[in-house]
């Protein structure tokens, strides 16, 4: 096989993982990505000429540094080197970049939406099982509810976009797959996501607006009936998670408990402020995070929890890497929003505008829903985050480099 057909069938089956089997999607992208490290420091391929790529890595590669150097001036231990191991991932996205490019763009497209929406499909299999069998919020083979709805959201939206954007000549599955995934993170009682996930929605729609009434003919009653279905399933937990919501907003604003779920965050918020005050240059190093995050909940609010972050991305990595890493990890989503919306204004390049809409979607998912929880540091969400990166950007931005595709490649 020519890296052309094993990167088309590398797209479908990495984007088809995330939601059903959770960190075996890392497993496997990580050996793909230490395979193109081979490939490039070998020199049998070279590393793309995209100028996009090369902007996002060089801001990866800040947010790196600084987490290094926080690490050393943090009273650093042989035993605690271990914490730097997920900055690994950001040193693999020129390359893996780089050796996926070799591919037909209008191909990757179709296997990139196609295992979106076996990943939608399956998300709503494992919900189902685990909501209404084992009693317990969704969370897939992800391990995690709100990890499991990133995923999920990612994967939902990114087939809503290619029904609207791709012209597929399967609108209706790939449709119905969005319900999908909506209904799996409904049930992943995700509040945070849930909300993300309908303001996408609407704004493709709203990007999309002349390919809406073409995709509701003669469609509207099924997918009425579907949306009523799902709300039917999911008003369960919709009901419960929104009066968990305002029991934990009762115990905080009356009495001042911070023992829930809510309180837990506005504790580990202010801790988190406090810690970037006292060393805003540096940072506290990656490998003390838990330690003061337990240490301060304690001393402060008389609570025992263990955290290893701060239930807010951008807290988090500020106080791990200092404002140079957050200021790298700013200008990159920024970065990300802007060539998402350039190419979404393209409106006569499909594949440039699916690119736009994946950028947009990853951004919007990552810098909005983890204001509340987590952005990286995650294995399954670092490795989602890369792929949805290295294809957007492939799509909106990228050159095909198709000229090597008859190469031969071993397996990834």
């Amino acid at each position: 096989m020519n890296y052309r057909a094993v990167n088309r069938l590398f797209t479908l089956v990495i984007f088809s993982m995330p939601p059903i089997v959770g960190s075996a999607t890392s497993v496997v992208w990580h050996g793909g990505a230490f395979w193109c490290v081979f490939e490039v420091l070998s020199g049998r391929r070279r590393l793309s000429p995209d100028t996009a790529m090369r902007w996002v890595a060089l801001l990866m590669l800040v947010y790196v540094l600084a987490n290094v150097v926080s690490f050393l001036v943090n009273e650093p231990t042989l035993e605690m080197a271990y914490k730097l191991l997920p900055l690994v991932t950001f040193l693999l996205f020129p390359f893996s970049y780089s050796i996926w490019t070799i591919s037909d763009r209008e191909e990757v497209a179709y296997a990139l939406v196609f295992g979106a929406a076996i990943a939608s499909f399956g998300a709503l299999v494992f919900a189902l099982v685990q909501y209404k069998y084992i009693g317990m919020r969704a969370e897939g083979g992800a391990g995690n509810a709100l990890v499991f709805a990133d995923v999920a959201c990612l994967a939902g939206l990114t087939c809503l976009a290619g029904a609207l954007i791709l012209d597929s000549k399967r609108p209706l599955m790939l449709l119905l797959a969005f319900a999908a995934a909506f209904a799996a993170v409904l049930l992943s009682g995700s509040r945070s996501i849930w909300g993300v996930m309908i303001v996408l929605a609407v704004v493709l729609l709203l990007i999309c607006r002349s390919r809406v009434a073409i995709l509701l003919k003669g469609r509207l009653l099924a997918l009425a009936g579907i949306a009523i279905l799902i709300v039917i399933l999911a008003s369960g937990v919709i009901v419960e998670r929104f009066e968990a919501l305002w029991q934990n907003m009762d115990k905080l604003t009356e009495g001042g408990d911070y023992n829930s779920s809510l309180g837990l965050r506005v504790a580990v918020w202010k801790i988190g402020l406090q810690l970037v005050a006292e060393d805003p240059l540096f940072g506290h190093g990656m490998q003390n995070v838990s330690t003061l995050i337990r240490e301060g909940v304690e001393q402060n609010f008389g609570i025992q929890v263990g955290f290893t972050h701060f239930h807010n991305g951008f807290l988090t990595i500020l106080v791990e890497g200092g404002i140079v890493a957050g200021l790298a990890i700013i200008a990159m989503f920024g970065l990300i929003t802007v060539i998402a919306v350039r190419s979404l204004a393209k409106a006569g390049d499909r594949l440039e505008r699916l690119g736009g809409a994946v950028l947009l979607m990853l951004a919007a998912v990552y810098a909005g829903g983890g204001t509340v929880n987590l952005i990286f540091g995650h294995d399954i969400l670092d490795t989602v985050f890369m792929i949805f990166l290295i294809i957007g950007l492939f799509l909106a931005r990228g050159t095909s480099r198709l000229a090597d595709a008859e190469a031969p490649a071993p397996f990834r």
